[in-house]
């Protein structure tokens, strides 16, 4: 909470990154970030007293650190229950083993301070949800560690600037160093009252990422995705299927090994990823640019795609992943104060996804 008025532009506070919470990479490549710089939060409070740059700031850290699937589902059994939609699945998993493989390696260091796999659990989630990225190296600083996402309506902004250091002459020719700031926002065309929350913008992400590694998700997110498929091949067969449907003479006349080198040529990326390239939907029925360019390269006019994405999203939402679930049951588990947090924030994910799905069959596509 701001303590008094600020201005737009002022800089609240700042931290020369000498100060601030770094990851530690040399010689422990084989760990995630996350585990590396838990591992050193945990280091450092088992210090006490002895930590005197960071013994405030670590007495600070709240008990439970935020819900990260990676990190804190259980099992696979759990991760594809919980979460339902494929492609975070596969990052979840990917993330609990690179997890789990770390707290294996730092079994001993662990020990030796006393702690246990679950410590690196609550550090590790911590560090993942409270670090910002500069130069390739992840770091935090105490005090802007604190400030919540606002998305758009954030008010502040958090900056690295290489700055001569206050104390010394700028014509002296003293080395410059790097700093982490705190500033208003210098677009506002108002000041922050005192007392008004201090927020920042975590980017303009999908809730994938904000879900995995922030532990939270908003509704309302205009940077949301959802795949509609998984490749060019799996795009090429429906296509194919809709073919008489839609009346298109391409996706009738052609094969779908065709019409799978058509979308492929309309792609930026080469063939040999064609197994990774996925086509997606946003937020608000908006078709992404690889879907965009498939369609183009496949003649289909703005009346057959809007037939292809509903009758795609028709087919996930009835016969896909989420069967089982329902939006009514994951709103009430969203929003009940009884359930645990890893089932409010994955049947908020869910939420968040159907929407995305649903929203072409209610209100067309553009």
């Amino acid at each position: 909470m701001a303590q008094k008025s600020l201005s737009p532009g002022e800089v609240i506070f700042e931290i020369p990154m000498r100060y601030c919470f770094q990851d530690d990479y040399e010689n422990e490549s084989s760990l995630s970030w996350s585990a590396r710089m838990g591992m050193k939060l945990l280091e450092e409070r088992a210090k006490g007293g002895k930590s005197e740059r960071y013994q405030k700031w670590i007495e600070s850290l709240p008990k439970e650190a935020p819900f990260l699937p990676g990190i804190q589902l259980a099992s696979r059994e759990e991760i594809e229950a919980l979460i339902r939609y494929p492609p975070c699945v596969m990052n979840a998993l990917k993330d609990k083993e690179r997890h789990e493989e770390s707290k294996r390696a730092l079994k001993e260091r662990l020990e030796r301070i006393g702690c246990t796999g679950a410590d690196l659990d609550w550090a590790a989630g911590l560090m993942e949800s409270r670090c910002f990225k500069h130069g390739g190296v992840r770091v935090t600083a105490p005090g802007i560690d604190l400030c919540n996402h606002a998305g758009e309506k954030a008010n502040c902004i958090v900056r690295f600037v290489s700055e001569v250091p206050k104390d010394c002459d700028s014509d002296s020719g003293a080395k410059k160093e790097i700093k982490m700031k705190l500033q208003v926002s210098p677009d506002r065309f108002k000041p922050i009252e005192k007392g008004e929350e201090i927020t920042i913008s975590y980017g303009y992400q999908s809730n994938d990422i904000y879900f995995s590694y922030f532990g939270f998700v908003p509704f309302d997110n205009d940077n949301d995705t959802a795949v509609l498929f998984d490749s060019a091949e799996d795009l090429s067969e429906f296509l194919k299927l809709a073919g008489e449907e839609i009346e298109s003479a391409t996706c009738q006349n052609e094969t779908a090994d065709e019409l799978a080198a058509r979308i492929l040529s309309s792609s930026s990326s080469s063939s040999s990823s064609s197994s990774s390239q996925s086509f997606s939907i946003a937020a608000n029925g908006k078709i992404e640019t690889n879907l965009s360019k498939a369609f183009d390269a496949c003649a289909l006019n703005q009346s057959q795609r809007a037939v292809v994405i509903q009758k795609r999203c028709h087919e996930i939402l009835t016969n896909g992943p989420f069967v089982g679930t329902t939006v009514k049951e994951d709103l009430r588990v969203a929003d009940s104060k009884d359930e645990e947090e890893k089932y409010r924030v994955c049947a908020r994910y869910r939420v968040a996804k159907k929407e995305i799905y649903a929203y072409p069959l209610k209100r067309g596509t553009s």
